[in-house]
């Protein structure tokens, strides 16, 4: 049986920077996150991914002439998003649904934690408050928003970056005081004229009586 490695390249410009990883099922790194899985595929599995494992990878298999073949790895950093966001603002007494999705995510996350500001509110028994995880992503609900409930609230998931957004909370507005019974200045004003153009009739209207007696008298 032919034996199989698995070696990382260095840089094109550096040829020592090569690093063995496996031969044959064992691992020769330092690293114990490479490791070879599902003989006889010979798969080379990475553990816990990170930024500086991109690269060029090539797996040799021990022939005559040796066989390569070459595998490069290209790290996609997964982030999450809450829609509505950086600012969202809610009347006080609605309805808040706030959704956590993962985006580049190449697998579904084993938990994803809420946060309203430092406190984590996944496992609260706050009434009317609860948390859905879905399969890529999570969402928060809120029945009956107050205005405690106005915070910066943070989802974590477990293979993403956060994502954050403030909620403001907006009281219900006050009636004007015109609405609760009119405007008691225009009312006192109209009060006022009303009284003034009454008077001013007391006075015209003797006036005109004596100036009809005198057209009377005059016609006779």
């Amino acid at each position: 049986m032919f034996q199989v490695t698995w070696i990382r390249q260095g840089h094109a410009k550096n040829r020592k920077d090569r690093q063995l990883l496996t031969v044959g099922r064992s691992t020769h790194s330092k690293d114990t996150r490479f490791v070879v899985v599902n003989s006889p595929d010979w798969n080379l599995m990475i553990k816990s991914v990170k930024h500086e494992d991109a690269g060029l990878y090539e797996c040799q298999i021990q022939t005559e002439p040796v066989q390569q073949r070459f595998v490069r790895l290209n790290i996609t950093e997964a982030y999450s998003v809450i829609p509505g966001g950086p600012n969202l603002h809610v009347k006080q007494g609605s309805s808040l649904r706030l959704e956590c999705q993962l985006m580049a995510a190449t697998e579904s996350p084993s938990y994803i934690f809420w946060f309203r500001e430092e406190r984590m509110i996944n496992y609260d028994n706050e009434p009317g408050v609860r948390v859905e995880l879905k399969r890529n992503g999570s969402v928060l609900v809120v029945e009956k928003v107050k205005l405690s409930h106005g915070a910066n609230y943070t989802c974590s998931p477990s293979n993403a970056k956060p994502s954050c957004i403030m909620i403001h909370v907006i009281e219900e507005e006050e009636k004007p005081a015109a609405m609760h019974g009119g405007d008691r200045r225009n009312s006192t004003a109209a009060t006022s004229g009303n009284t003034m153009l009454t008077f001013m009739a007391l006075l015209i209207i003797p006036d005109i009586r004596r100036c009809f007696e005198n057209l009377i008298c005059h016609a006779t």
